[in-house]
């Protein structure tokens, strides 16, 4: 099957542990209700960096090439993932035009994003017996 290699399980709980951290950070950072708004966005989008950072292995597989074996590569796409995410969220955060996230907040995201499947590999077998056995 194609989608054998994929990181799916992992992904997800990273997400979620990752998107609740930024939910905190974006209650701490604004003021009012826009709070809730913003950080229901920033969550399916966190998901959606940490998916992609912890399945580079697995498009890189499909590239078969040589280049993609090296491990500094895989570290270098997944900062540019990483920047990526912090520029969106430093987007997201000026649109709404009040105070924004702060800046560290915004490291601190990218920073988890980038090191989400190493955090895994230490962490992963803490978690998964408390995952549902359909989830192991």
């Amino acid at each position: 099957m194609v989608l054998e290699g994929i990181v799916l399980v992992p992904a997800l709980v990273m997400g979620i542990i990752i998107g609740l951290v930024e939910v905190f950070f974006v209650h701490e950072d604004e003021t009012g209700m826009g709070w809730f708004m913003h950080a229901m966005h920033a969550v399916p989008f966190t998901m959606l960096f940490v998916f992609v950072s912890m399945n580079i292995t697995f498009a890189f597989t499909l590239l078969n090439l040589s280049i993609t074996q090296n491990m500094w590569v895989d570290i270098g796409v997944r900062a540019v993932i990483g920047i990526i995410a912090m520029i969106k969220i430093g987007a997201a955060a000026a649109i709404v035009g009040r105070i924004g996230e702060k800046w560290y907040h915004t490291i601190i995201i990218g920073l988890l994003i980038i090191a989400a499947p190493y955090v895994w590999m230490f962490a992963g077998p803490s978690l998964t017996p408390m995952l549902p056995s359909w989830a192991r």
